[in-house]
């Protein structure tokens, strides 16, 4: 029986009722899949959110969870170093609508392995900034011009990469421009968390005339709640 097929019978069961057949299925794809292979990564992902609905009707799956991120929380802690794990740990906070979590188990990684959480501090940055926590924020981001520089260039780039492409109703486009909004307006909320107005306002006309498409350009700064002027 393949992963795939595994993850469907689980997700049968799910909607059929049998909940705890289903929570089998869920950890067996989270903890095997990629083994069998790795483009699963995003799938293994997706199975998060499935899995908190599955809780919602099971609370044993919900505990399940937990304890899955409670063991990889203590395995960083205890020094394994590995990126993927802490971001399994974001994306499940995330799910179960918890950055807090995040927030705090990555004040106390970056007391027990500092280097470590320093690699890590990109991956933990929404929930730093969604606690409101500026300084620790503005202590781990990189400056703002320049990163902003750089996701603009990678936003073009994967812009044109998409115009390439055959053409897909998935909302690459889309997809793409938001994220970039995001990045930025995390920057920017930071910058105008450390009280320093004046270079959020930089950053923000930067970020929407850095890119050279009109239309990109137009959708950008509607993103961030500033008229294109051209």
């Amino acid at each position: 029986m393949t992963a795939l097929t595994r993850f469907a019978d689980a997700e049968n069961a799910m909607y059929d009722g049998r909940h705890d057949e289903a929570l089998q299925g869920f950890v067996w794809f989270y903890q095997h899949a990629l083994e069998e292979d790795a483009a699963l990564e995003e799938m293994r992902y997706y199975l998060i959110g499935m899995w908190v609905e599955l809780g919602q009707a099971y609370p044993k799956a919900l505990d399940a969870l937990r304890t899955i991120r409670a063991d990889k929380e203590k395995a960083l802690l205890a020094g394994a170093n590995d990126r993927e794990v802490f971001w399994d740990i974001v994306i499940i906070d995330a799910e179960l609508g918890d950055t807090a979590a995040t927030y705090q188990f990555y004040k106390a990684l970056a007391a027990a392995s500092p280097v470590f959480a320093a690699d890590c501090a990109l991956i933990a940055m929404p929930a730093i900034v969604e606690a409101q926590d500026y300084a620790l924020a503005a202590k781990l981001m990189p400056p703002a011009e320049p990163f902003v520089r750089e996701m603009a260039r990678v936003l073009e780039q994967d812009i044109a990469a998409i115009k390439q492409r055959p053409y897909s109703p998935a909302p690459e486009r889309r997809a793409e421009i938001t994220t970039y909004v995001s990045e930025v307006r995390r920057v920017l909320t930071v910058l105008a968390g450390n009280g320093d107005p004046h270079e959020a306002d930089h950053i923000k006309a930067l970020a929407v005339n850095l890119i050279k498409s009109p239309s990109v350009r137009r959708d950008v700064a509607a993103g961030l709640g500033k008229r294109s002027r051209g």
